[in-house]
């Protein structure tokens, strides 16, 4: 038996002098190799190696083909797999190279059953490349003079390989240098091309398995091209409330390619689109009227271009630019209301008119002022009390009778139609019936029978019902064709609600029929009761 120190020296001396050779110059050879040296395999195939002994080393140790032992990652491979060619040659053979992994190595049990390394290789595995597929281009306007083509594919299946791709384009007889991509393998940048000449562009994939080849196009770059947006754009107000003239700059010649346009605009804060009609826009300009606008609003516009005959791509959006469209003279008049107080010594009434601002749409620009006129109906020949406010609202002292009040908005541009009340001596035409309230969706519904005359307008006036005798009153108006409605403002719950309905007819008005209502009531509490 070896001493522990003498068993190592044996070791080294044995693995030196069996698994390696001194030669001239101080050099070291392997006392075997495999090959093939460094092997690229598909993907499933089969695989043979062989492991080949150096005749100079045999008598070194007494080593020969029979003693050879394959290992793949260093798990043994099973001898099933061996075959023994002659003193000197082993192989090993693989039916299915899924499972082969690396390094791939030639063992040997030398004297004393000491296993050595002969030598190992490197194995890679994977797939040759597919056929690229879906070869696209676009040719993207960069200035008035460059136009670079971008072409991309689908590279197909992941090959576990160093797959690479190369554009490749003709025209006419001319071949120019392929194109290489750079960061990805599904893209490529051709930096020059000539409009109207065909040209064929296909795209190559090779590694170390083979080469595929996509289906060419064939295409002249001009039917290809996405432009840059018209720029330099601007808006400005017209004579006309509705109207709005865009104007811009186009980013190529007339005479280079003829354009048709999108022309896209919407009112600020809001998030839909319209569009001008495409047939409008369908040819080279550079300025545009918007018309069938709503005056005194805000709007915001962007346009696009493209190729006049619709071959090619649409540009980018243009940056947005805003406009305001002048004032027109409102389109309605104010909703207006009464609450009215009575006076018995002498007979009297004390009216609160009340209207609502128009909303801005209706208003059509800046209301600076209103005008009220009061016009007493049993009294045609007395001139009408007329007062000018810059409120919504006005309080008169008036004696009791009939009177036909009027209230006119004013901006800049003129009057709105009159608004009309009729303030009666006794309100003397039919109610509606059957007022009932349904809480839903966190909103107060009213719903009501109507009156089997014709209604002009329903008035719905409502207050908080509290301790004291105040009772500020809200009100809306609805059209006399319907029997419900939701009450419009911030109505609370666990709050009591006094809801009047009163149906507004062209020469007078019914009783008011009113009910109380809850939004939401609280629970009602369990009150403990004791006898005595």
């Amino acid at each position: 038996m070896f001493s522990g120190w003498n068993w190592v020296a044996h070791s080294l001396y044995l693995f030196l002098n069996i698994c390696s050779l001194e030669v001239s110059g101080g050099l070291v050879q392997s006392c075997g190799h495999i090959i093939p040296e460094s092997p690229v395999l598909a993907l499933g195939s089969n695989f043979t190696a062989l492991c080949i002994l150096n005749e100079s080393c045999l008598d070194f140790g007494n080593i020969y083909a029979s003693q050879i032992i394959w290992k793949i990652k260093n798990r043994v491979v099973p001898k099933e797999q061996y075959r023994e060619i002659n003193r000197t040659v082993s192989s090993v053979t693989f039916n299915d190279t899924s499972a082969l992994a690396t390094p791939l190595t030639c063992n040997i049990l030398a004297d004393g059953q000491i296993e050595q390394n002969i030598y190992g290789i490197t194995v890679t595995v994977g797939l040759p490349p597919e056929k690229p597929k879906n070869l696209s281009c676009i040719v993207h306007q960069l200035s008035k003079i460059t136009y670079p083509m971008t072409c991309t594919w689908n590279p197909g299946r992941h090959t576990f390989l160093d797959t690479h791709f190369r554009l490749k384009y003709r025209w006419l007889q001319e071949t120019f240098p392929d194109c290489i991509p750079k960061d990805v393998n599904n893209s490529c940048t051709i930096r020059d091309v000539q409009f109207f000449v065909n040209t064929k562009v296909w795209v190559e994939a090779a590694n170390a398995l083979g080469k595929a080849e996509s289906d060419p196009l064939i295409l002249d770059p001009i039917e290809i091209v996405k432009l840059l947006p018209p720029h330099n754009l601007s808006v400005n107000s017209g004579i006309l409330p509705t109207v709005l003239k865009l104007s811009w700059e186009n980013q190529i010649s007339d005479t280079a390619m003829k354009l048709k346009f999108n022309i896209r605009y919407k009112i600020m804060g809001d998030t839909n689109w319209m569009q001008v009609p495409p047939e409008d826009t369908a040819s080279t300009r550079t300025s545009f009227s918007v018309q069938g606008l709503r005056p005194y609003t805000e709007y915001v516009f962007s346009i696009r271009c493209m190729k006049e005959d619709g071959v090619g791509y649409w540009s980018d959006w243009s940056e947005e630019k805003t406009g305001v469209t002048t004032e027109d003279k409102p389109s309605k008049g104010p909703p207006i209301w009464r609450i009215i107080d009575v006076s018995h010594s002498p007979p009297s009434w004390t009216v609160h008119l009340m209207w609502k601002a128009l909303k801005p749409f209706e208003a059509n620009g800046v209301i600076f002022q209103y005008e009220v006129t009061v016009r007493a109906k049993s009294s045609l020949s007395s001139p009408p009390e007329k007062y000018s406010v810059n409120t919504t609202d006005l309080t008169l002292k008036i004696p009791n009778g009939t009177y036909e009040v009027t209230v006119v908005a004013h901006n800049r541009a003129g009057a709105s139609p009159p608004s009309v009340l009729l303030i009666p001596a006794s309100n003397s035409k039919a109610p509606v019936k059957n007022v009932r309230t349904l809480p839903k969706d966190g909103k107060l519904w009213v719903g009501w029978t109507a009156p089997d005359s014709y209604v002009l307008k329903y008035v719905i006036e409502w207050c908080l019902v509290s301790n004291s005798s105040d009772c500020i009153i809200e009100w809306q108006n609805e059209p006399g064709n319907v029997q419900g409605t939701y009450l419009k403002g911030d109505i609370k719950p666990f709050k009591c609600y006094l809801i009047t309905v009163y149906p507004l007819y062209a020469d007078g008005q019914g009783s008011g029929q009113s009910v109380k209502a809850y939004l939401r009531q609280d629970r009602i509490k369990p009150r403990l009761i004791t006898f005595n």
